[in-house]
């Protein structure tokens, strides 16, 4: 019997999936009603139940980089509206513009109307050599490519990419990284636009052979036993069966992924009977590959989806299908206690809290700007007031997401790289306006809204870049919320008071090339003596932190300290915050030398925060990823400038304390010479 493996691997070089039989009007898809009905559906992937709204934006911001989609011919909004193939009407809207679908309109669309969903502009290719390499016809360097543009060299695609696969990530070329990239995309597609192919046509256009009591038209619920029957008394390989390609094709598109931690599960089993979801193409190739036949249950699920499908063309039948298979598995699930939190879920990507909070950061920040104007008038207080509001209310969206999540989870806030960008962003915000509250000073609010911006950029780069799920299970060593919900924070908050404290020191310097003031003045002071109070605070969150790790490690591990690059770096922080107070303490360094060591102490956090994870080694390595480094050594780049003028100003100052000593000395010989 063949393996579910050798069958996915047989099936992708085949390729061809069949278009619908029936074409309901694409409209249907678009109702409110029906969006919000599967938007809500409960799916269990990756070990998390999730709203099916979850998976449908995940797949389509991986595949174009984008959460929504213009029914155009060029793929944005301003190209000519695609035409229905049904009825060769263009796709429009009132007004004769351009449709714009949000992912589960896609998704809806991708599902039941294949034929459209196949010419529209969907891949995103960044780089033209790829498309070239294929024999195809490329457009810009960066563009976006249609199903059927691509489907003329599946073939050739599918060969590169078993070639380039077993290359390693690192020392892929961009094409070759570009071409698996486009295959995965391209076959996930394939299947999602195949998806009910298991219903509209299980065993092909013209199935032969088929054993005996089966009927047409086929019924998986009523017939899928039977055909496992054959199957297993088949003598010989099942793809001799001559229906048997058409059927494991068809259930391969129920699955929507080659990837066995992304397969589409929707039906919850009976209580005490497993952890896993089922879903209809695992149900399929299950039974395959087992001795065991379908349980009464699972073909009911079966027949409930089957409904949902076969109801089309009628709007009201298909309607009524949907929130029927909704209410039938949000009731199975929550029997098992299970997906209480989905439409929290749905609320956090709808609010997109991060997202605005961004922008408000930046308006907050121009805000600030303005208190620049016309210092001590009633201009700067309207000014500040509107900053203290609109940064307050930035980091209380960044706070509610974070907060949010964690109720989603039922579990402290950082697991994974993503989230510390957005819990350091919040705490930076969070400290800043703590600074301003004590200073008063503008400071404040400069930092927060310096570092919420940039956190919250760089959040939703990441997701973008990544294009996976950012709520992940957690993995087996951090399951104990002990520790999870102490040690990691406490590090996160360290990394966050360290940062803000070398971002005053680049504020600092930065003024100063502005010639706003000079060394010991009243300004330069206040910005050392701030910088000092979160250099001592990131000191202490650091090496707290750093403990409670060692003994989470000496509880998970057995051992305190294991020299590990995650632990280096978070040794090497504490070390550089005591190697500068411990140099102002003893007059080493006075002021510009101890915004230059922040600086340092910037370069440190960002190694130990972003750096050691593309080591690729170590117990706490998050994972590699593609495009960091050329980034960290920009900023790295940045600081080395700001250094350097650093060191610039502080000789500068020795050399003017030096003439102004000479001077002073020079001063009573004149007046004791003969000439006075």
């Amino acid at each position: 019997m063949k393996t579910l493996r050798f069958v996915l691997l047989s099936l992708f070089v085949l390729g061809g999936l069949a278009s619908a039989a029936d074409l309901p009007p694409l409209d249907l898809f678009r109702d409110k009603e029906v969006v919000d009905t599967f938007a809500a559906i409960p799916v269990q992937e990756t070990g998390r139940i999730k709203p099916l709204e979850n998976i449908a934006s995940y797949r389509l911001l991986r595949f174009r980089a984008r959460r929504s989609l213009w029914l155009t011919d060029s793929g944005e909004m301003d190209g000519k509206p695609l035409v229905d193939p049904a009825t060769q009407k263009p796709i429009t809207k009132e007004g004769g513009k351009p449709v714009k679908l949000n992912a589960v309109e896609w998704m809806l669309m991708s599902w039941f109307r294949p034929d459209i969903g196949r010419i529209v502009p969907l891949f995103k290719v960044d780089n033209s050599s790829a498309i070239s390499e294929l024999g195809l016809t490329a457009k810009a360097k960066r563009d976006q490519y249609t199903y059927a543009e691509i489907e003329p060299a599946r073939q050739l695609l599918m060969q590169k990419m078993g070639e380039y696969r077993d290359i390693p990530a690192r020392k892929q070329t961009p094409e070759q990284r570009m071409i698996v990239q486009l295959a995965a995309n391209f076959l996930d597609y394939e299947m999602i636009t195949g998806h009910f192919d298991f219903i509209r046509k299980p065993l092909g256009e013209k199935p032969e052979g088929l054993p005996a009591g089966v009927s047409q038209p086929v019924r998986l619920s009523q017939s899928l036993n039977t055909f496992v029957a054959a199957i297993r008394a088949n003598n010989g390989p099942p793809m001799q069966i001559p229906w048997f390609r058409a059927f494991a094709q068809a259930a391969l598109g129920a699955m929507m992924s080659g990837n066995p931690e992304q397969q589409y599960r929707i039906f919850p089993p009976a209580a005490g009977q497993g952890n896993v979801w089922n879903g209809p193409g695992e149900m399929i190739f299950g039974a395959i590959n087992s001795d065991k036949d379908v349980t009464a249950d699972q073909l009911a699920w079966l027949g409930l989806y089957e409904e949902v499908y076969l109801a089309l063309p009628d709007a009201t039948k298909f309607k009524t299908a949907a929130k029927t298979l909704l209410l039938k598995i949000q009731d199975a699930a929550k029997a098992r206690g299970e997906g209480q939190y989905v439409a929290l879920e749905q609320h956090l990507m709808r609010a997109d809290y991060f997202f605005y909070a961004q922008w408000i950061f930046l308006v907050g920040f121009i805000a600030v700007a303005l208190t620049w104007v016309s210092p001590g008038s009633g201009f700067e207080k309207a000014a500040r007031l509107s900053a203290w509001v609109l940064l307050g209310a930035a980091t209380a969206l960044a706070v509610t997401g974070v907060v949010i999540r964690c109720i989603i989870m039922q579990r402290p806030p950082i697991t994974t790289l993503y989230e510390t960008i957005l819990f350091i962003g919040a705490s930076c915000a969070l400290l800043g306006l703590i600074a301003e509250w004590i200073t008063k000073r503008g400071l404040g609010l400069l930092v927060a809204a310096i570092g919420g911006t940039a956190c919250m950029f760089l959040s939703i780069q990441f997701e973008a870049s990544e294009a996976t799920d950012t709520l992940q299970q957690l993995q087996a060593v951090l399951i104990t919320n002990f520790w999870l919900s102490t040690h990691v924070p406490m590090i996160n908050l360290g990394y966050a008071a360290c940062m803000v404290a070398a971002l005053i020191s680049m504020i600092y310097f930065i003024q100063r090339i502005f010639g706003l003031y000079k060394t010991g003045e009243g300004d330069a002071r206040l910005l050392t003596r701030v910088a000092y109070g979160f250099i001592a605070t990131g000191l202490f969150l650091s090496l707290v932190g750093t403990v409670l790790g060692g003994i989470w490690a000496n509880y998970s591990w057995g051992r305190f300290w294991g020299w590990d690059p995650k632990e280096n770096g978070a040794l090497m922080i504490v070390l550089m915050c005591l190697v500068i107070l411990h140099a102002r303490l003893g007059g080493y360094i006075r002021e510009i030398g101890l915004h230059c060591c922040n600086l340092i102490l910037g370069c440190i956090v960002i190694f130990s925060w972003f750096g050691v994870n593309q080591l690729g080694v170590g117990l706490h390595a998050y994972g590699f990823t593609d495009g960091i480094w050329p980034k960290i050594y920009a900023y790295w780049l940045s600081q080395l400038v700001l250094l350097g003028y650093g060191v610039f100003l502080a000789l500068s100052d020795r050399k003017a304390k030096a003439l102004k000593a000479e001077v002073e000395e020079d001063e009573p010989a004149l007046e004791k010479s003969p000439a006075h």
